[in-house]
């Protein structure tokens, strides 16, 4: 005779890990909007700012909106620890971007086309669509967002546009993702706030939050594609070759090719060990960093 208890137990077990996955999403989604509307750490004039609080992101020019579009970022909240799922705050810079004449819909895996297309709201699926923008985080509390797989990327499930929703990254519908596609480059500034998009575009002409400015070579010094290990059979035996445009073996070239210019910060190329950048405080990164020196690839350019 069957025990009862043996078929209920794993019933509670699943009952309880939804109720605290719940819970932690609830918990993650209410932080958005806790509290006043603060204004920004810093604004910048010339690049892309993604405010969590009304889920916009806004592309800027000479300090002025070109265009705006409607994200999803993460369902967890906001932080920058690996494994957590959140979505990273901070000045980021775009790295690569990956999905040029692909097809709306194209599924990545990898940041490589799968060959697969997904309509939009397919039941049961939410892969990588349509377009990648990966960025890669500047400052000592976000470095770790290249390694995070942190991108903005297109989504099938277009109906969630507009509030928490994904693991970390931010999301766009296809048609917009392939709009903001062209007006990004490697080296971009991207900046994450935790204010709405209209208290920083309101910091931005008060001229009284610092400003942010990177250095025109930053794109030198930012994470490569990664290396593409080929696998090769012989004899038998395996054997993993790696291709010359590996991020170490790039980085120590050039670092011996290129020598740095006089009072210049060169940082490692995969930005693990990245100094503090600017002086900035976030509710949850609360160390004091160090102020900027003359000369490092990002610089504050005070209130304007």
């Amino acid at each position: 005779m069957i025990n009862p208890t043996r078929l209920l137990l794993p019933l509670l077990i699943v009952g309880a890990l939804l109720q605290v996955s719940c819970k932690h999403r609830r918990a993650g989604i209410s932080e958005y909007t806790a509290g006043p509307d603060k204004p920004p750490a810093a604004v910048i004039k010339d690049g892309v700012a993604i405010t969590l609080r009304d889920q916009k992101l806004t592309v800027l020019r000479n300090g002025k909106k070109v265009k705006d579009y409607d994200i999803s970022s993460s369902k967890f909240g906001i932080g920058g620890a690996s494994g957590s799922y959140r979505t990273p705050t901070g000045v980021h810079a775009v790295t690569r971007k990956v999905g040029d004449g692909q097809p709306i819909g194209m599924v990545f895996k990898g940041c490589r086309p799968t060959g697969e297309v997904v309509g939009v709201d397919a039941p049961g699926r939410d892969p990588i669509v349509t377009r990648v923008i990966q960025i890669a985080g500047l400052e000592q509390f976000n470095r770790n967002s290249h390694n995070r797989r942190i991108y903005i990327h297109g989504t099938p499930e277009e109906r969630y546009i507009g509030q928490p929703a994904s693991y970390g990254c931010i999301r766009m519908r296809s048609e917009d993702v392939v709009d903001l596609y062209p007006l990004v480059h490697r080296g971009m500034p991207v900046v994450i706030e935790r204010c709405s998009q209209a208290m920083y575009l309101r910091s931005e002409k008060d001229g009284k939050t610092p400003g942010m400015r990177l250095s025109k070579n930053i794109s030198d010094y930012l994470p490569r594609e990664e290396a593409r290990r080929r696998v090769a059979y012989r004899s038998g035996k395996r054997t993993l070759r790696s291709s010359r445009r590996a991020i170490g073996r790039s980085a120590k070239v050039a670092s011996l090719r290129r020598q740095p210019r006089h009072g210049e910060l060169v940082l490692p190329a995969d930005l693990a060990h990245v100094p503090a950048l600017l002086r900035r405080r976030h509710a949850d990164d609360r160390r004091d960093h160090p102020p900027l020196r003359r000369g490092q690839l990002l610089r504050r350019v005070g209130p304007h």
